[in-house]
């Protein structure tokens, strides 16, 4: 009931101008039992954050492991998921809610041998690498927070066109 307040008032205003005690009203939960549970607004949030990545990294394992072009599959999972996914972008820091993103063991499997360690130093490999995440998680943000998304099919072949790039 926490989780799903915390959302709601998400939807209307930051983190920032949450109280508990408004967040306990719309949950309909007295203050004591948010505090058994949770130190402040910050932890409930990095809560459904966790859980958010977690059931993003098992789903996406899933669909790596049955097909060879996974991309569509996943593209079409965080569609599925996108006001969720704009929700934590706006509530956790950018920067730290992307690094999280691409650190899911899922994530690291679809970006490996994506920049071929052999034919760059280990230096230009870690910036490469950043470069395509930041990118590509720049790409993922503003798809799925625009009002009239483009279709899966159409961020896929953009992703494939970039890939193909570098």
């Amino acid at each position: 009931m926490l989780k799903t307040g915390l959302l709601k008032l998400l939807r209307e205003k930051p983190l920032s101008q949450i109280t508990v005690y408004e967040l306990c009203k719309v949950s309909q939960i007295n203050r004591t039992t948010f505090y058994k549970y949770y130190g402040s607004q910050e932890d409930l949030l990095n809560e459904i954050e966790t859980d958010f990545l977690g059931q993003l990294d098992g789903e996406l394992k899933q669909v790596i492991a049955q097909s060879s072009n996974s991309v569509p599959l996943i593209l079409q999972h965080l569609y599925d998921q996108r006001e969720l996914f704009c929700l934590l972008v706006r509530s956790v820091p950018m920067q730290e809610f992307a690094a999280h993103l691409f650190a899911l063991p899922s994530i690291g499997i679809l970006f490996q041998n994506r920049v071929d360690e052999g034919s760059y130093s280990a230096t230009e490999a870690k910036y490469i690498r950043q470069f395509v995440f930041q990118g590509t998680f720049s790409v993922l943000y503003d798809w799925l927070n625009s009002e009239a998304p483009e279709p899966v099919e159409e961020i896929a072949n953009v992703l494939g066109l970039l890939k193909s790039k570098l």
